[in-house]
């Protein structure tokens, strides 16, 4: 706006001077039309704004890489002519505590309802507010303007990119109360013996053979089939600094589109089971077991805000210290980083899988320490990854 007022006085100083100059008429009548227009011009402004009203419309959800389409509705009541108007749209993602702002210049024309719409790129998952407190109306020279309350305040729901994943399960849980399956990699019959394999301390004496212990001259103890009825956690695991390491939002974004493809995936092959976060180390859990449970959890998943520190360590030990372990016995542990010694301790409570995201690496499966690790690179998981064994 500073650039149309320099002009106008770059008009008005030489129109000034040539009257003072010349002392004639028509320099006199000059000067005075460009001292009336901007008055003319505010007069029309401010009755223009009396009968125009704003509201806006925005869509209610969007994927991940999508654009957020907000139309703001313009209504007038009288023809007069009137200036640009300008909306500062503020775009807040309360799951990452980031701000955007962006200006919006509106061209009214002589319609009575007019449409603008304003497309912002949605490039993190999460709950995304859109609101502005005011409008700033400006007059047809450019030279003032006037602010106007506007109520515009919208959320939308951006859901992570949608993976089609087949999962296949080493060990297939079912719900607690009906689960008659048992471990397909060691029998289906508790009483059958199933495999063989080298004395570990803490094994029971009575699962020794001795008879082959004896020949072979070293303690061999006899593994038996497992029932498989487990009661499965899938446990995600969000931060934006781990110690020195600063997390990019492209991991924590990968780490929601893993998690709700993994309880999709699970919800399809009729397994029941329970998705959970650490916060302020406590773990929060919903159980899912339909689609409406499923939509609950998504909800919780792109609404509630990261925590600008999370050290996987108390993750873990959060875990541990409650009666959580006791109620499950498969755990599908979802984080950008893990520490190992933690993760052991955990593979000794209930079977577990890592599911790690990475940078600048390929997919990778390892298996040491009583669990596995499933690397996942946050740059091509989208195209890549169709298929995982758990």
């Amino acid at each position: 706006m500073w650039k149309h007022r320099i002009g106008y006085l770059a008009v008005v100083v030489p129109a000034v001077t040539v009257y003072i100059v010349a002392d004639r008429r028509e320099p006199l009548v000059l000067l005075c039309l460009l001292i009336l227009m901007p008055l003319l011009s505010l007069i029309l402004q401010r009755t223009a704004m009396r009968g125009i009203s704003m509201s806006c419309r925005i869509q209610g959800s969007c994927r991940m890489g999508q654009q957020i389409a907000v139309a703001l509705d313009l209504k007038r009541k009288n023809r007069l002519p009137i200036g640009t108007v300008r909306v500062r749209l503020v775009f807040e993602n309360v799951l990452y505590g980031e701000q955007e702002e962006n200006e919006v210049w509106l061209q009214p024309g002589e319609e009575r309802e007019m449409t603008f719409v304003h497309l912002y790129e949605a490039a993190d998952c999460g709950n995304v507010r859109t609101h502005a407190a005011a409008a700033e109306y400006r007059d047809l020279l450019g030279l003032a303007a006037f602010k106007r309350t506007v109520d515009i305040s919208r959320e939308t729901l951006v859901y992570p990119p949608e993976i089609r994943l087949n999962m296949e399960l080493l060990k297939r849980p079912e719900t607690k109360n009906f689960g008659e399956l048992y471990n397909q990699k060691k029998g289906q019959d508790i009483s059958e013996v199933s495999g063989l394999r080298e004395y570990v301390p803490g094994d029971s004496m009575n699962s020794i053979h001795w008879k082959l212990s004896g020949k072979l001259d070293e303690l061999i103890v006899r593994e038996f089939g497992q029932p498989s009825n487990y009661n499965t956690l899938i446990l995600y695991e969000m931060m934006k600094r781990n110690q020195e390491e600063e997390i990019p939002n492209s991991c924590n974004n990968a780490v929601l589109a893993l998690t709700v493809s993994l309880s999709m995936s699970m919800l399809e092959l009729n397994l029941e089971h329970n998705v959970g976060r650490v916060m302020n180390k406590d773990i929060q859990i919903v159980p899912v077991n339909s689609m409406d449970t499923y939509e609950q959890m998504q909800m919780n998943l792109l609404c509630k805000p990261i925590v600008e520190e999370v050290n996987s360590v108390d993750t873990v030990y959060s875990f541990l210290r409650g009666n959580l372990r006791n109620e499950y016995t498969k755990m599908i542990y979802i984080t950008p980083c893990y520490e190992e010694s933690t993760a052991r301790q955990l593979s000794r409570e209930l079977d577990l899988t890592v599911l790690q995201i990475v940078q600048g690496r390929q997919m990778d499966y390892t298996a040491s320490a009583g669990y596995a690790v499933i690397s996942i690179d946050v740059d091509t998981y989208q195209e890549t990854m169709n298929s995982v064994t758990i």
